[in-house]
């Protein structure tokens, strides 16, 4: 029995890298999508499921704490996962909860990560990095 390929929203406002990082998951088994802005993300969630949410923590409009703010409470059961390029986040302890890898985000590292979910204790505040 075949595993179910798991749906992942990439949200960056850097386009080149969410393709990136969408080609990379592709090519290890996921069913990524990319959204460009929060809004387009939450847009693109009224429609589709979700197994991860990638949401880059500083976009302009709508940054990764508004997005996290605004998740439908139906999408609750959808894993969010914060990215940023910066190692220091001043809101860091409204969202305790939400993993955060730091950019670049080492494609590996990252499939790993996502494939033994379920294994790992998520319920300690961390940052990941490479």
């Amino acid at each position: 029995m075949e595993d179910k390929k798991q749906n992942i929203l990439i949200i960056d406002d850097e386009r080149s890298s969410a393709d990136s990082l969408a080609i990379g998951l592709e090519r290890n088994g996921f069913l990524p999508q990319v959204a460009v802005s929060g809004e387009e993300g939450l847009k693109k969630l009224q429609y589709e499921n979700f197994d991860f949410i990638l949401c880059d923590i500083n976009m302009p409009e709508m940054n990764g704490w508004e997005f996290a703010s605004k998740l439908p409470v139906l999408k609750s059961s959808t894993n969010l996962i914060f990215i940023t390029a910066e190692t220091a986040m001043e809101n860091r302890k409204e969202h305790r909860d939400i993993p955060v890898l730091t950019k670049p985000i080492e494609l590996e590292m990252l499939v790993s990560y996502l494939k033994h979910w379920d294994d790992k204790n998520l319920s300690e505040s961390r940052v990941l990095e490479e």
